[in-house]
């Protein structure tokens, strides 16, 4: 095995998230977004490809590592690169946070001992360069900003997982159809940390038309029993209240099925891009706004259309046509 392993990691090409910033001045028009990724060939990559893409987002979940330790985590982060799918999409600007399979821990948050080694992993799969400042901090939160002046996009990927205090839980009896996690009413806790929060501050303030904000845990739906952002009810509230009087979205994955939410700010949620979700019902949400969710491999698509004024975001399966759909005026996204 370690044989192989070092074949493979050898055998790489050095893909770079140079792409990124030598595209930072053109307009984004159409992103892609997704998360989940339990093989690295399936129909539904293949689909993606397809897409009008001016930049790819992984949300989290990128790979599946969390039993094996850090030498299974470099092995699967060798083959993902290794892959048709990551070759074809290396022409255009990538760019990735993480969640709690390819942090390393089911459900895993401060408390995870290897969190610094699965860090050193993630820069490499990304080819982030040795003297980078995101290398240095702890946490793989960062933010890019695209386009000139009046067609700003700045996205903005959060680090749910390395600052995060334990989850409530509750007893398998008094679970939800979603799992056994419920809202904390112990404002101690946090889910960026006291550096996250200060730095989210500071980059919001940088002039943007659009702030697409990437959280690999839902944001907008009410508690349901897994993780989301309804756990730390102090936390949602301080977002919410940075988020005011920007046009501004959430991008999110983790739930293994896609649906469209709002809760003041609009969080479209995409994943599982390889797997189906095996109950195929979703739990429920009061702040879902589009009646359909979609339980099939998928990815999503943002559209912004700069002279109309306008975004779409959609779902897309391995069938040609959009499975969820919504367009929205820039007005729409004011916070």
């Amino acid at each position: 095995m370690k044989t192989t392993r070092r074949r493979l990691l050898a055998g790489l090409p050095a893909f770079s998230w140079i792409h990124a910033q030598a595209e930072e001045s053109k307009p984004l028009e159409h992103i892609v977004f997704g998360s989940c990724l339990d093989t690295h060939e399936h129909p539904m990559l293949d689909r993606t490809l397809l897409l009008p893409r001016d930049l790819f987002i992984f949300m989290g979940d990128n790979v599946y590592a969390d039993q094996g330790g850090i030498p299974l985590m470099r092995e699967k982060y060798a083959r993902l690169k290794n892959s048709r799918f990551f070759r074809g999409l290396v022409n255009k600007p990538i760019l990735a946070t993480w969640d709690d399979h390819d942090f390393g821990l089911n459900d895993g948050g401060s408390d995870y001992s290897q969190k610094k080694e699965a860090q050193v992993e993630f820069w490499n799969w990304l080819d982030e360069p040795m003297d980078s400042p995101r290398r240095k901090q702890e946490g793989v939160y960062h933010a890019q900003n695209f386009g000139p002046s009046g067609k700003r996009v700045q996205i903005i990927l959060l680090d749910t997982r390395y600052f995060r205090s334990p989850l409530k839980k509750v007893s398998k009896d008094k679970a939800m159809l979603g799992g056994t996690s419920v809202p904390t009413d112990d404002e101690m806790t946090t889910l960026l940390g006291a550096t996250q929060w200060a730095w989210l501050e500071k980059v919001l303030r940088e002039p943007a038309e659009i702030k697409i904000v990437v959280s690999s845990i839902q944001f907008a739906p009410e508690a349901h029993g897994g993780e989301c952002w309804a756990n730390f009810p102090h936390e949602q509230k301080r977002l919410l209240s940075l988020l005011k009087g920007h046009k501004a979205l959430i991008l999110s994955g983790d739930r293994h099925w896609c649906e469209f939410s709002n809760n003041g700010v609009l969080d479209f949620t995409s994943s599982s891009m390889t797997q189906r979700h095996p109950r195929g019902t979703p739990t429920p949400n009061v702040r879902r706004i589009v009646p359909k969710t979609y339980h099939l491999p998928n990815v999503g698509l943002l559209k912004i259309d700069w002279n109309a004024q306008a975004i779409t975001a959609q779902i897309f399966g391995e069938a040609p046509e959009a499975q969820i759909e919504l367009s929205l005026r820039f007005g729409d996204l004011l916070v």
